[in-house]
């Protein structure tokens, strides 16, 4: 219960609740990549769908904070995230919550939504927050995803 507290507390630090998904576009993930290019042949960037590198960018960031690299991990969030949570904020709220003890790395995204360069992901934290979800928005800006906020949600 903890680690649902400490993730509010960083939504509400870092504005998560805010997040527009345009409903007018229907621009989705990089599912234009070519498909006859042979592997290895293609650049990184095209080989990887939109979805799987806002997942990765999650898992990274996630596993910078279980290894208590929190300066790497506030290096990874949006520069909106930044604007609203200053880094001794960020570090104060990982260091009251369960971050550093539950590798939230480790989850697998069961759910993504990506379309017009943001992305809404999410997954179960696991057996001890049974029917309790990681939700992770993220931003792509300038070809990288970066996270802009998490919070802790009841599967529905």
């Amino acid at each position: 219960m903890m680690i649902v507290a400490a993730v509010a507390a960083i939504i509400a630090i870092g504005g998560v609740g805010y997040y527009v998904m345009s409903k007018d576009d229907n621009k989705s993930s990089n599912s234009s990549a070519t498909p006859s290019s042979p592997a290895g042949t293609s650049s990184q960037s095209n080989k990887i769908s939109d979805e799987d590198a806002a997942k990765a960018t999650a898992k990274a960031h996630f596993a910078l904070v279980y290894q208590k690299k929190t300066s790497e991990a506030y290096q990874v969030t949006c520069q909106e995230f930044k604007d609203l949570s200053s880094y001794e904020t960020f570090q104060t709220t990982l260091d009251s919550g369960n971050f550093y003890t539950i590798d939230l790395s480790a989850i697998e995204y069961t759910s993504a939504e990506v379309r017009n360069d943001q992305a809404i992901i999410s997954g179960p934290i696991g057996p001890l927050q049974p029917g309790t979800n990681l939700q992770v928005s993220l931003l792509k800006k300038n070809g990288q995803w970066c996270v802009y906020g998490y919070e802790a949600k009841q599967s529905q």
